[in-house]
């Protein structure tokens, strides 16, 4: 995957969030664009979700991923086929 892939992604007007698909089964949810960087040959994306005292969302981990292992990308919206492992989301 390119930068510009998952960049043209996050900045889509209007926003959707979606899914990103990575080569060993795992998947990450983007709920917001601001929560990931892209650098040029990887990305910081969320894991995983904790709540706020007032109940915002806040990431509560974050690993750098290469973007070559990101396969494709999904809706939030649309059924996983149930075959990967899904990160948690809060």
């Amino acid at each position: 995957m390119r930068p510009a892939d998952l960049l043209n992604r996050l900045h889509g007007e209007p926003f959707r969030p979606f899914r990103v698909h990575l080569s060993d089964g795992t998947s990450l949810d983007v709920p917001e664009p601001g929560m990931v960087i892209v650098g040029k040959s990887s990305a910081v994306l969320p894991s995983r979700f904790e709540r706020d005292e007032e109940g915002r969302r806040i990431a509560a981990r974050w690993p750098t991923i290469s973007l070559l292992h990101i396969v494709q990308f999904s809706d939030l919206d649309e059924p996983t086929d149930g075959h990967g492992r899904q990160a948690k989301a809060g």
